[in-house]
């Protein structure tokens, strides 16, 4: 029987605001040993087609299989829910359907989605022919994130799938945007022996335009197969439509897939909602009582982004004085008791707001090369964890000696600042310089920045930068609201 699972929920817009659709996508695996085709299949349900009763939605999805001629294969339904809190008009909930093995021929997915309050159906479909044979290699994986899992790991993160032993976040719809601009590929590909696989990739606007065009890469198939993936950096492909075309030559034969993404504006990624899970968004207890000991212990460490050294000091996660997981999770539950400020609710929102704002963090700002780190302990992500996402954001590239840069700037509360550089130039971008009496300015900033490019972010700040000392707060206000504009 086919089954489905509700894994994770996300805001999927970008760009102008959209509405997402009720869609379905079936990815096809070759099972060699069996000559059967494994079926792989991701549902997006938009919680807008939802209508809310007290503080929850729910629906219920029905998926059926046709062979052909129309006759019914087997058929499933399930119930799911959320609080009615994510029920926000870009948030969808991913679903992932598990087929059993398909011999050859044409079959037919249907999906229906039945709100639990107004009984609206909303349906979708898409078909889906068997492999005869072996395909060379299976149809093509496209991701937002990608992992290998180490050996045992079973763990799968936030709004992550898994295949084997890989983890990623997926769509039936995928949308980048410039916070998260890598798009990561997998293929399966079947050979009888080993064999040597070229695998040429090229990226194409929605007019059919070549973007780029990668050399061949290669890599040994061991016999029986192997996989094929990777990661494409695509910062700075304006907003739209593009398709990617992936062209594997493996032992004469060259087989070519394609799959759509799509890329979003920066504004809506900053605006919306940092969560990517829900179902661990319960009290405090139940949170952390579903921790493994090794989750607690990263909890823990992120809390020096929050606390002082007094208040981590009795977490003690090694040595003869190390907690049991037992006294780990009443810390972590007790720290955060009393930073619950809204009392009505069952949710602990600070908890919440904070864990996934470090999760979005080492999602979206993580280091590499001699200095890699995960994205908390990197500026940006120690400023993003703190403060959530930046009310505006102003970034510039390359230009002369000026490094690329990023301006985020809070205008709710106390104003604040914080100009960030690439000094690098392979994205790990350091804090130059803030109006933040929590944050040190690099010294020699300006030189470093040149002084043409401070004048610039003085401008767009409203601010005279050659003069102001770190730590101030003033700003123009008719600056100030120019740039809100």
């Amino acid at each position: 029987m086919l089954y489905g699972l509700l894994l994770s929920f996300g805001a999927l817009s970008a760009g102008v605001p959209v509405q997402p659709r009720l869609a379905v996508r079936a990815i096809r695996f070759y099972v060699p040993s069996a000559k059967q085709t494994q079926v792989e299949g991701f549902l997006q349900v938009p919680y807008a087609l939802t209508e809310p009763a007290g503080n929850r939605i729910a629906w219920e999805t029905t998926v059926a299989i046709k062979d052909a001629a129309g006759n019914p294969l087997g058929s499933q339904s399930w119930w799911s829910g959320r609080p009615s809190s994510a029920r926000e008009p870009d948030a969808v909930g991913m679903e992932s359907l598990r087929f059993p093995p398909m011999m050859p021929g044409k079959y037919l997915i249907q999906v229906s989605v039945k709100d639990s309050v107004s009984g609206k159906v909303s349906t979708t479909e898409t078909t889906m022919e068997a492999f005869a044979a072996s395909p060379g290699v299976s149809d093509l994986l496209l991701a937002s994130s990608m992992r290998k899992a180490a050996p045992g790991d079973s763990v799968l993160g936030a709004g992550e799938f898994s295949h084997g032993s890989y983890r990623f976040v997926t769509a039936p719809e995928l949308k980048l945007d410039p916070v998260n601009p890598v798009l990561s590929y997998l293929l399966e590909a079947y050979t009888d022996a080993e064999a040597e696989s070229s695998t040429v990739i090229e990226v194409q606007d929605a007019g059919g335009k070549s973007i780029y065009k990668l050399p061949p890469s290669r890599q040994k198939i061991p016999a029986g197969g192997g996989i094929i993936g990777g990661q494409l950096p695509l910062e700075g492909l304006a907003e739209g439509n593009y398709k990617v075309l992936i062209a594997v030559s493996l032992a004469s034969n060259t087989v070519e897939r394609s799959g759509e993404f799509s890329v979003g504006g920066l504004e809506a990624a900053l605006a919306r909602n940092i969560a990517t899970q829900s179902a661990a968004k319960g009290i405090d207890e139940v949170y952390f009582g579903n921790m493994t000991e090794e989750q607690l212990d990263q909890a823990a460490e992120a809390l020096q982004l929050l606390a002082t050294r007094k208040e981590l000091a009795v977490y003690k996660k090694d040595g003869p004085e190390r907690l049991s997981i037992t006294a780990k999770r009443a810390f972590l539950v007790n720290f955060w008791a009393p930073r619950d400020q809204n009392k009505v609710t069952p949710e602990n929102e600070n908890r919440i707001f904070f864990y996934d704002a470090v999760a979005y963090a080492n999602k979206a700002f993580p280091e590499t090369g001699r200095s890699a780190r995960p994205g908390w302990k990197t500026d940006r992500g120690r400023v993003w964890s703190r403060n959530g996402a930046p009310d505006d954001l102003y970034q510039q590239v390359q230009q002369g000696r000026a490094p690329a840069y990023q301006i985020w700037r809070y205008t709710r509360g106390k104003l604040r600042y914080y100009l960030f550089a690439d000094r690098s130039n392979i994205g790990n971008f350091s804090l130059m310089t803030s109006n933040d009496l929590k944050e040190l300015t690099t010294p020699g900033w300006i030189e470093i920045m040149t002084p043409e490019a401070v004048r610039d972010i003085g401008q767009y700040l409203g601010l005279n930068l050659f003069e102001i000392s770190p730590g101030s707060t003033t700003m123009s206000p008719p600056a100030l609201e120019q740039n809100k504009k």
